[in-house]
């Protein structure tokens, strides 16, 4: 009897898996590749050689990188427990496109379990043993993948400078724009919502008050809110326990921002294209692009809140307001001055350096204790408060004019020509960005070769990548030209607000103090001194010095 009469006979005993695979990496949906074209091609080649009990495996969607996938995972066990003896594809690349895996399972594990491997269009077939083409087609079937990874993360960083925002839900607040899914557009039930939470965090409340809060006031959360507008992402059916509000939600939209009117890109990334895992970017290395949809915050809003949430905020046992905690540094180390509850005395407690906390009175303390009266540091500061507001009051004819000036002045001039040239650049990236697109269409249908593209799309990229840094410099020149103006507008603020200033809470001092530095004291009670230094939020001089 000859090897193929040999072979068919033994393919009538065999229980054969038709194994499927299909991804973006593999062409997409293209006929030659698609699942119900593997499907006639492995089911006809099982019929006209004698396989008569087969079972399909498939893995619609899954890149050939990975061989964490669910059907080959079954694939694997079935051949484990001996009820699989050959493994037919329609080629090798449908088995993965990771060389190192490939080798791994056709000529280690298969062989080891008498398993026949078979790639149809590859001809290769484990029990004629002529497969020295195999260790070649592996390879270049990752460097396909490779390649395709390159472009895919080329693109996405191309379109991460455009300012397209690439997220697959938009944040609390916003909505996808129905005529482009990278463009964001004010959603108004959940912009409400997050202005109502970065209220709060400039009032002086930690996320967990503010998430309390929420739940006390029945107040939807991000989920309920997405699946209320129909979202599919979560589950219809009733939960247990209805969602709450969490501290790390309320940090989440504290942090992002997008509620500037940015889009924020890159804040991940793989370490490879075999590694698929996500890792995080540090902020630094965010590509932030400005300017790419309605704020719902102002920047200092953010600012103050950013400081809010860095603070470790701890509830005291008598649950009195600690409107200091975070804004007192010591003088000599640096360090915070924390809240001490004294019920035997009037003014109710007292602020100490945290430092001189841990060893109070010996030789080996790290610090004095820079003993502070609550009273008195709440009445230096109403009336440092109040005198600021009233030297800028005294100044806001001065401060007028001077804004009317600067209106009619070169440097108006000059913000006037820096916001044509911003628009002017906004337009030309936002060409690039279409060219660029169409060139991708263009290489994924054939219409260009890969060395056509490799060659026009870089110098596109190239003048991209330039645009976003000229963008830069043109949003920091629009700052600067504003920074006087805002100045004068600061003062106003303070003058309107707090000239007749007469108690404290932790929004006024987060609106106006950025810290205060306290020096140790001189002297007993009635005539003791102590030096305090006020750094205001909105003033650039230098900081108010009380005894």
């Amino acid at each position: 009897m000859s090897w193929k009469g040999k072979i068919l006979k033994k393919a009538k005993q065999e229980h054969a898996a038709l194994y499927l695979r299909l991804s973006r990496d593999d062409g997409g949906d293209a006929e030659s590749n698609s699942i119900q074209t593997q499907r006639m091609m492995l089911q006809r080649y099982a019929r006209e050689n004698g396989f008569e009990h087969c079972s399909e495996y498939v893995d619609d969607g899954w890149s050939g990188i990975s061989f964490e996938r669910p059907q080959f995972k079954r694939l694997i066990e079935d051949i484990e427990e001996g009820r699989v003896t050959a493994v037919i594809c329609k080629d090798l690349s449908r088995l993965g496109r990771n060389n190192a895996m490939v080798a791994y399972f056709t000529e280690i594990m298969f062989p080891s379990r008498d398993i026949r491997f078979i790639a149809i269009n590859d001809g290769i077939d484990s029990a004629t043993g002529d497969n020295e083409i195999m260790a070649f087609k592996s390879i270049i079937n990752e460097w396909y993948a490779r390649d395709i990874s390159k472009k895919i993360r080329s693109s996405k960083h191309t379109r991460a400078l455009a300012g397209e925002f690439s997220g697959h839900l938009a944040p609390l607040g916003y909505r996808k724009d129905p005529n482009d899914k990278h463009h964001l557009l004010v959603e108004e039930e959940g912009a409400r919502i997050v202005r109502y939470i970065f209220k709060m965090a400039v009032q002086g409340l930690s996320t967990t008050q503010i998430a309390e809060r929420l739940n006390s006031e029945s107040i939807i959360t991000p989920r309920e809110h997405f699946n209320g507008r129909g979202g599919v992402l979560y589950q219809q059916t009733q939960p247990k326990h209805p969602p709450q509000w969490t501290t790390s939600t309320i940090r989440n939209i504290l942090r992002n921002r997008t509620y500037l009117g940015s889009v924020v890109n890159g804040r991940s990334t793989t370490k490879s294209f075999k590694d698929r895992k996500r890792v995080s970017v540090p902020p630094e290395d965010h590509i932030v692009i400005p300017n790419m949809h309605p704020p719902l915050v102002t920047e200092e809003d953010f600012d103050i809140a950013q400081r809010v949430i860095r603070i470790k905020q701890r509830t005291n046992l008598r649950q009195w307001d600690n409107v200091f905690q975070g804004l007192l540094k010591c003088a000599d180390c640096g360090c915070n001055l924390s809240y001490t509850y004294a019920p035997r005395v009037s003014f109710g407690g007292y602020y100490m350096c945290n430092r001189y906390r841990y060893r109070p009175g010996s030789d080996s303390a790290l610090c004095t204790n820079h003993y502070t009266p609550v009273n008195t540091l709440t009445d230096a500061v109403l009336h440092e408060i109040r005198r600021q507001a009233i030297a800028a009051k005294a100044k806001e004819g001065d401060l007028r004019a001077y804004a009317e000036k600067t209106c009619e002045s070169e440097a108006s001039k000059a913000l006037v020509a820096a916001q044509r040239k911003m628009q002017r650049t906004q337009r030309r990236r936002d060409e690039l960005e279409t060219i660029i697109r169409r060139l991708v269409e263009q290489n994924a249908l054939g219409l260009i070769t890969d060395e056509r593209f490799v060659s026009m799309s870089a110098g596109y990229e190239k003048e991209q990548v330039t645009l976003s840094c000229r963008l830069a410099e043109l949003q920091e020149q629009l700052s600067a030209s504003q920074s006087a103006v805002d100045c004068m507008e600061k003062f106003l603020l303070i003058v309107q607000k707090y000239v007749d200033i007469e108690s404290l809470d932790r929004g006024v001092l987060n609106e106006v103090i950025d810290h205060i530095v306290v020096h140790s004291g001189e002297g007993k009670s009635p005539t003791r001194k102590q030096k305090l230094e006020f750094h205001f939020r909105f003033a650039e001089e230098e900081p108010a010095n009380r005894p």
